[in-house]
């Protein structure tokens, strides 16, 4: 494993295995290296012959200074986590690498999702697409790691994908969960043990809208008032959004049919925190 913290070197490095007809895969991340994190980098191994495991703190995706200064960094953990998964690369450029001085170039994917109540940050969106399109040019990966935790993200990626004609394909792959069914987030680290137990909530509406669906509703709206009611049980947690959608569009959908996501995002304390489910039901 080498842990390499220049594009050039980066760049050359992905240039020469893709000449080898190598196929690499991309685990995209800003450290705070959790479960989740570790399940995509052994999902990559069996699907790649390079693995890279970006860890790059990217200021573009935080609402406030202060959020971003507090993130949580430690990097002598991250790589102890890494150097177990065979990772071939840990790739964590400075920031003064990938945004260098004049830089104003960004990637917008314009009103994609603006219809999800709550959901449409154009300061995060903005800056994950920038960060991640750099990450795909550096590294020219044949697939991007994701969970189904982050689905609209997927969703937004892969219309990005689409617009630029970019060849990566998106991979998304189940959640990961602690033993209360909370999504593994390096964002929990900010949550007291109070607020962890009440963040588990967002899980169980997820499941109750499953539930629903397995019982027969198909109608958006009563599945989605399953989930407030589920929601409004914890005093601690404020919801931000929750949305049944199709995948492929961000387009609010009436009826679950074919495949279709559930999304939910919630505050828990100041922490936003946030969770997905696809369903996919067979034609009738």
């Amino acid at each position: 494993m080498e842990i390499v913290n220049r594009v050039q070197r980066m760049s050359s490095i992905c240039m020469k295995a893709l000449s080898n007809e190598m196929k690499v895969g991309l685990v995209s991340t800003m450290g705070a290296i959790h479960p989740g994190h570790l399940s995509l980098i052994q999902t990559a191994r069996k699907m790649t012959d390079l693995v890279v495991v970006s860890i790059f703190v990217d200021r573009l995706q935080f609402m406030t200074e202060e959020e971003y200064q507090s993130y949580p960094r430690d990097i002598t953990k991250d790589v102890d986590l890494l150097r177990h998964e065979n990772v071939d690369y840990i790739f964590t450029p400075p920031e003064e690498e990938m945004y260098p001085a004049g830089f104003s170039t960004y990637v917008c994917v314009e009103n994609y999702g603006e219809k999800v109540p709550g959901l449409y940050r154009t300061t995060y969106f903005r800056g994950m697409t920038t960060s991640v399109t750099k990450m795909i040019h550096i590294v020219k990966p044949a697939f991007i790691f994701l969970g189904q935790k982050d689905g609209l993200q997927g969703s937004v990626l892969r219309k990005m994908m689409r617009d630029l004609n970019i060849d990566t394909e998106v991979v998304v792959t189940p959640v990961v969960r602690d033993a209360s069914g909370l999504a593994y987030a390096a964002r929990n680290y900010f949550l007291t043990q109070e607020q962890m137990t009440a963040a588990a909530v967002i899980h169980r509406s997820l499941k109750a809208a499953g539930d629903a669906i397995a019982a027969g509703e198909v109608q958006s709206k009563k599945i989605l008032k399953e989930v407030t009611q589920v929601m409004e049980t914890e005093p601690l947690a404020r919801l931000e959004y929750s949305v049944i959608a199709n995948p492929d569009t961000l387009e609010p959908v009436n009826k679950v049919e074919g495949k279709t996501l559930i999304a939910v995002g919630a505050v828990i304390g100041t922490t936003p925190l946030n969770d997905s489910l696809l369903v996919e039901l067979p034609p009738k």
